[in-house]
């Protein structure tokens, strides 16, 4: 059970673009966003939020890539890469696989100059994307907060299991054949998603501390191999999902 983990249905630190916090000018929402000094110089996160939207469609553009994502209303928005480092476009319109969810740590609401509403990205760091519809991580993570999962029993057959899945130390195997089968067939893009669940679970989300952004390097190196606790099993280089390994910002 992942106690610390919000339910991602919960508007204050999954908040739909509707309720984001203005980039500019600042309205009435940024008070529950951030702090502003006295002097009205600096602002900083009072708490940490993430936005979660499902790709809908990649946007034609010429000089950076765009999509068309929808957040858990529905409503449906622009989201602009505005990155320093070009070199990361290719990256990003290689994950922007449509029926994905994006995850943007916090996000504004920014008004774009043609009259579009949606976010605008700059930071590599706070952006990732999860390769489940935005509908289906919901209910992943409702099913890991609640801890539902049944330990002795495989995931795959049924049958009874005595090890897990050692990168995500979740989902129980009988064997490395029904391991085998389960990430072809849906444990590849499940593992990283409750992988980040579990990352999730850190937070204080009340309280900012630290900018809690998407360790790219981190999932990338556990992505390689999965390993069942006492017994190695390799995932073959053909079985192994690079597209959902690292976050657009590694190199």
């Amino acid at each position: 059970m992942l106690s610390r983990l919000p339910n991602l249905r919960d508007t204050t630190f999954f908040p739909a673009l509707s309720d984001l916090p203005h980039d500019f000018p600042f309205t009435g929402s940024e008070s529950s966003y951030y702090t502003v000094s006295i002097d009205l110089t600096r602002i900083r996160p009072s708490r940490h939020w993430c936005l979660l939207a499902e790709i809908v469609r990649l946007q034609p553009w010429p000089t950076r890539p765009m999509y068309s994502a929808k957040d858990i209303t529905g409503r449906t928005f622009l989201v602009s890469f505005h990155f320093d480092d070009r070199t990361l476009f290719p990256k990003v319109l290689e994950k922007g696989l449509v029926g994905s969810t994006i995850c943007v740590m916090y996000a504004n609401f920014h008004n774009f100059a043609d009259g579009q509403v949606g976010v605008r990205l700059e930071e590599p760091k706070s952006v990732t994307i999860l390769p489940l519809g935005l509908e289906a991580l919901v209910t992943a993570g409702e099913t890991v907060r609640a801890g539902h999962l049944t330990p002795e029993i495989c995931a795959f057959c049924g049958g009874s299991a005595l090890k897990k899945c050692s990168l995500c130390s979740t989902i129980p195997y009988c064997s490395k054949t029904c391991q085998a089968q389960a990430w072809k067939t849906k444990h590849k893009k499940e593992c990283m998603v409750i992988r980040q669940m579990k990352k999730w679970n850190e937070f204080d989300w009340d309280r900012y501390d630290v900018h809690k952004g998407f360790q790219s390097s981190v999932i990338n190196s556990l992505f390689k191999s999965c390993v069942l606790n006492l017994t190695l099993f390799q995932v073959s280089p053909e079985d192994s999902d690079h597209t959902f390994c690292r976050s657009i910002g590694e190199q």
